[in-house]
């Protein structure tokens, strides 16, 4: 038995997706994550899985529904070494170039969070390496990572506290952060909505939630259009604007308090080896990166929201 859709093409016509390339015998297709709605224009069709832009809200997303085991098994071993398409050739050999970009985030995590003393979780925190920046600084820090692979490694090898799972299936108390990040994370999740509400609960009154994620209304998204790298199911799950992430985070109870333009600029597959790395080295410079942010040029949004309102 196929799964079947309706979709509405750009020209304004009915038309049917079909099964997409995912682990599931029969592919479900999902309503909006923001807004609910199952009216949906078809955008691209990459390696099996259709993205899909919402006609009332103007989320882009994946429209097979892809459940979370099926993305802890996505997230092995092959992902981070090489061995995957849509993974890193090799996720650890970045640690220090990481940890590097991290220090550069803290002056603004500090200028929101008013507080010395600081209770961090980091969703999605793969091999820990924010969290390591987090402990260098003196701030009690721990992480959730879905992937067992790699959350065993950040464990057993770095000697961080990482716990295997999704935000909302671990059991955690409430209000016992005050700063939550997500970095290059919220684009992966099964459902990011219920994320938001469930970071909402775990944060103290006023705590803080930092999430970086591509920006598909920047220009890099616009100017490559489906050849976009950040174009990458079923890795990405989501593709937001600055538009479409802020009322996510509205409608979750936050406040957006700053937005930065962080990542590179036009810098995608289709550059040569010699030149993407040329490209990548200029933006490893702290003044280029200070103009674009300046400018918004970069590839990648983070937004430092608030928690408002009353539980």
């Amino acid at each position: 038995m196929s799964s079947m859709s309706r979709v509405i093409t750009q020209d304004g016509q009915d038309a049917s997706i079909g099964d997409g390339l995912v682990a599931s015998a029969e592919a479900a297709y999902r309503a909006c994550n923001l807004c609910g709605s199952d009216k949906r224009r078809s955008r691209y069709f990459i390696d099996g899985f259709h993205i899909v832009e919402c006609l009332e809200c103007d989320l882009n997303y994946v429209a097979e529904r892809v459940s979370e085991a099926e993305l802890s098994c996505y997230y092995g071993e092959a992902y981070y070494n090489g061995g995957q398409a849509n993974g890193y050739a090799d996720y650890l050999a970045g640690r220090e170039a990481k940890k590097a970009h991290y220090r550069t985030l803290l002056p603004s995590i500090r200028h929101h969070l008013h507080t010395k003393s600081v209770r961090a979780l980091d969703v999605g925190c793969a091999a820990g390496f924010f969290l390591e920046v987090a402990q260098e600084t003196g701030w009690n820090a721990r992480g959730i990572e879905l992937s067992p692979y790699m959350s065993r490694y950040a464990r057993e090898q770095r000697g961080l506290e990482v716990l295997t799972g999704s935000l909302e299936s671990l059991d955690l108390p409430k209000e016992s952060f005050n700063l939550i990040t997500m970095w290059d994370v919220i684009e992966h999740l099964a459902d990011p909505a219920a994320a938001l509400r469930r970071a909402y609960d775990l944060l103290t009154p006023n705590g803080i939630i930092v999430i970086a994620t591509g920006d598909i209304s920047g220009a890099t998204a616009r100017i490559y259009r489906r050849r976009w790298d950040l174009l990458a199911p079923p890795g990405h799950l989501f593709y937001f604007s600055r538009k479409t992430l802020f009322e996510m985070l509205r409608r979750a109870r936050f406040q957006p308090l700053a937005w930065q333009s962080d990542g590179a600029f036009l810098v995608n597959g289709e550059l040569g080896g010699k030149l993407r790395s040329a490209v990548n080295r200029l933006h490893r410079s702290r003044y280029v990166n200070a103009a674009l942010r300046r400018l918004k040029l970069g590839s990648i949004m983070t937004v430092y929201a608030r928690k408002c309102g009353i539980n």
